[in-house]
């Protein structure tokens, strides 16, 4: 798959990089549509985060499915990606937030 690639400072690729793979029961490969860069992402490069190596794939708010829904493939779920932590709990006001429902 192809990837954007953190290198350090100011410095970016879009790179091959290896398909992901399950390696926990509860991760999740998700085949990406669309996706859109946010303020984590600039600041990540302009170095201003200096906890982000680089060799770090950037990324990580997007629409797209879920690829291995089951053993079979099948029932692939559309999801959305998001940068805040989800704990499965309802958010407080999660009905009115229609924007992060797929």
């Amino acid at each position: 798959m192809e990837a954007l690639v953190y290198h350090g400072p100011g410095q970016r690729a879009w790179e091959q990089v290896p398909d992901p793979k399950i390696e926990e029961p509860t991760d999740a490969v998700v085949r990406i549509d669309t996706s859109t860069i946010c303020g984590t992402d600039l600041h990540i490069l302009e170095g201003d985060v200096p906890e982000v190596a680089p060799g770090t794939i950037l990324g990580h708010e997007a629409l797209g499915y879920d690829v291995f829904a089951d053993a079979a493939n099948t029932n692939a779920l559309k999801v959305v990606l998001e940068a805040a932590p989800v704990t499965g709990e309802p958010r407080p006001r999660e009905e009115e937030l229609v924007g992060h429902n797929a």
